[in-house]
């Protein structure tokens, strides 16, 4: 079926109208000379509709029996129209799959840390030590194999520890993002897991003020936090931009559905400040942000002898001494005290080619405290990590251009030293420390192309990292011989990826990548008590690098009242390094020291495969009724040695019913939360067996008035006794129980 569009008033032809079948996805625009054309239709009656803005639509019936043509005229009308906002947001060169925190999701998750943030979204879960540590998981995936791009510059702290959660603020940042699987090349191509990206908005270009002042209770912890953000430009500056921020958080013991946990409270103070300048030409910024915590580290994680630990592990409530009667809200031995420091500077410069000369330099320190318990009124051991980093990226990029084939080729450069004991790096003075001192540089050069046409798109790219790390370790405590130990890691990774566009309402990708991942100072090199996690952990100077091979595959289908996404992934990894508990032919082994009884961890190398689902659909009940489910599925297994792999997120599936009201933004939501037992982990290797799967009930309402943003939710309303198997302390004691918190938020 073909035919013109034209207008009655001038008889000139119009492009751009829009031309469909009522009731299929058949659908086209006309082009600029106002024809269209509709192919593949059988036989039969249909209704053909025609509309354009400033146009009154036609629909008209038809029996097709053969070729048609159809002509539409089309009479015009005014049109008044309300103003119109243009959002858009950064798209990365990969074609791997994608989530996003939605608006809504985010405020109803505002003052949560980021590890909890995200869980929730498809393919992502948490990684726990106790209720007040939390870092992200993707695919099964965590760690040093997730790249945290914090405004736009690799977080570099020491997350490596299951209960290390990244140092950042999320209300930093209005935009998240994660790339699930290896695909950020730019950034690392040990992103074997994926790439969290926490972006702010862009800098003022007006000289108003503008700001927000938000205030949100939790009543489990009895945690109060007051976040606030200011910006605004420069009279008769123009360009020029600015922005501050700041967040305060203040909580106490965390209470399990029964229970209160002893020494679980948090402490928050950050801030940041921004300032900068943009022309059409080049512009400039500066950011600086402090992140400042005092985590208390739960102290039934820290136990005398190996009868006790054996006897906390086996009981289904902690021991009295761990579970106080009252709520308090001091946090005591053993915690955490963490300092993070982030400022950079970045520019840009625009050729007369309209390709632009990028250029990044950060420097970070991220310094940690782990403090132990007091033994006999004496501080018998503390951990420090004194972790100083200088990067910089420099990149040409071809995005803005006309030409077909768009690249990036840049480099990137960083140097980290790690201080555990003495005042430099290449001086240290103890050899009980948990790692020793090391230094470290990695350089990497990576290229990246892309071609964007109607229908499809194709982005390859290749990088080459090289990483060189040097440890120094007195010989003896306080001896002036060093022993040093030098290792050199490279490594090559790739991407291809496909998009095509079926339709208006289909799109798929294909990925297929390969990622490259040094191993970290802690895999080769720990050895001693890691307070924060309760653990003796036990590396391996022998590891070698691991190798990934990822296949990905998604597809997004949107018709009138649907929102379906599908994803599925292999990854395939050479020599991957993991954390397996010291759990010989089912009998447990413990380590004996001076500090008290702690399960033994080492690092192991093995091959394995992980492949998983990510599966989301909503669908539009009526016009104001909607349901949600979310499904992630992974599984993990040593193809070394034929068994399954511990630590593995279980089977999570989500279930969402949201009501929009009227007017205000006003909305109500229900959800249920199921967590299937996870049951692929072999008999014996772990010091308890995983717990049983749960429902947790969660409930959601918001609305706005005029300035106002008002947020009320519960989680596990149901106040549900429960132990999540990728907690860590799930040894010792109940996770979360129920948690109300009330949001205000104003804007100016």
């Amino acid at each position: 079926m073909k035919g013109i569009v034209a207008s009655k008033e001038n008889k000139e032809k119009v492009p751009g109208a829009y031309v469909y079948i009522k009731g299929t996805n058949k659908a086209t625009i006309t082009d600029a000379n106002g024809l269209f054309l509709i192919k593949d239709l059988c036989p039969g009656k249909y209704i053909l509709v025609c509309q354009m803005a400033s146009f009154d639509p036609i629909e008209t019936t038809i029996n097709l029996t053969d070729e048609h043509e159809e002509d539409f005229i089309l009479s015009s009308h005014e049109e008044h129209l309300q103003e119109v906002f243009v959002q858009g947001r950064k798209q990365e060169i990969t074609s791997q799959l994608k989530s996003q925190l939605s608006a809504e999701e985010r405020s109803q998750k505002d003052g949560l840390s980021l590890g909890e943030m995200l869980k929730g979204l498809t393919g992502i879960q948490s990684l726990q030590t106790g209720s007040t540590v939390s870092k992200p998981v993707i695919h099964g995936l965590h760690s040093s194999r997730i790249i945290i791009l914090n405004q736009g510059v690799r977080q570099e702290g020491q997350n490596w520890g299951s209960e290390h959660a990244p140092e950042v603020d999320p209300f930093v940042s209005k935009n998240i993002q994660v790339i699930k699987g290896p695909g950020g090349l730019r950034y690392g191509g040990d992103a074997i897991g994926g790439i969290v990206m926490l972006e702010p908005n862009a800098l003022p270009d007006s000289a108003a003020l503008h700001g927000s002042v938000q205030s949100i209770y939790f009543s489990n912890g009895r945690q109060g936090v007051l976040s606030g953000l200011l910006e605004g430009g420069i009279s008769n500056y123009k360009g020029w931009g600015w922005r501050i921020q700041g967040t305060l958080k203040d909580g106490g013991n965390i209470q399990s559905a029964d229970y209160y946990l002893s020494n679980t409270g948090v402490k928050e103070e950050n801030f940041s400040g921004a300032m900068g300048y943009k022309s059409d030409r080049f512009g400039t910024d500066f950011f600086y942000s402090r992140f400042h915590t005092d985590i208390g580290i739960y102290e039934g994680s820290h136990i005398g002898n190996i009868a006790d630990l054996e006897r906390s592990i086996a009981r289904n409530r902690p021991l009295a001494a761990f579970t106080p009667d009252e709520f308090i809200r001091k946090i005591d031995r053993p915690n955490q005290d963490v300092w993070h420091d982030l400022a950079k500077i970045k520019g840009f410069f625009r050729l007369p080619t309209n390709a632009i000369l990028r250029a990044t330099v950060a420097w970070q320190s991220d310094e940690r405290w782990e403090l132990d318990v007091l033994r006999a009124g004496k501080n018998i051991n503390t951990l420090r990590f004194n972790l100083d980093t200088y990067s910089g990226e420099w990149l040409y990029d071809e995005s803005s251009t006309n030409k077909k084939w768009k690249g990036q080729f840049g480099i990137t450069y960083l140097n980290q030293g790690n201080i555990t004991s003495g005042n430099k790096v290449q001086n240290p003075t103890l050899t009980t420390s948990l790692l020793p001192n090391y230094s470290l540089q990695n350089t990497g050069i990576f290229a990246i192309e892309r071609r964007t046409t109607e229908k499809w798109e194709v982005d390859l790219g290749l990088r080459y990292d090289l990483k060189d790390i040097e440890t120094h370790r007195p010989k003896v405590n306080f001896s002036p011989t060093i022993l040093r130990n030098h290792q050199i890691f490279n490594g090559l990774s790739g991407s291809l990826g496909f998009t095509y566009h079926w339709n208006l309402l289909t799109e798929s990708q294909f990925t297929l990548s390969r990622a490259f991942r040094a191993p970290g100072a802690n895999e080769l090199f720990s050895n001693g008590v890691h307070h924060g996690a309760g653990a003796f952990e036990i590396g391996d100077p022998n590891l070698k690098g691991e190798s990934a091979v990822n296949l990905s595959f998604s597809t997004t289908y949107k018709p009138e009242r649907w929102d379906i996404e599908l994803g599925l992934y292999s990854n395939q990894i050479h020599n991957f390094i993991y954390l397996r508990p010291e759990v010989i032919n089912g009998n447990a082994v413990y380590a004996t020291t001076v500090r008290g009884v702690f399960p033994i961890f080492s690092y192991q190398q093995v091959d394995a495969r992980f492949q998983g689902i990510d599966f989301q659909a909503s669908y539009l009940l009526s016009q104001r009724l909607s349901i949600q489910q979310k499904t992630s599925l992974v599984r993990a297994f040593d193809t070394e040695n034929d068994q399954y792999l511990v630590g593995i997120p279980a089977d999570r599936f989500d279930y969402i019913l949201r009501y929009a009201f009227k007017k205000n933004n006003h909305y109500v939501s229900g959800g249920i939360t199921q967590v299937s037992t996870q049951s692929r982990v072999e008999d014996g290797s772990d010091y308890s067996a995983p717990p049983e799967g749960y429902f947790l009930v969660n409930l959601n309402w918001g609305m706005s008035i005029r300035s106002f943003d008002l947020n009320l939710r519960i989680s596990n309303a149901l106040n549900t006794a429960y132990r999540d198997y990728l907690n860590r302390f799930r040894y010792y004691a109940d996770d979360q129980g129920r948690n109300v918190s009330l949001k205000v938020l104003y804007n100016f």
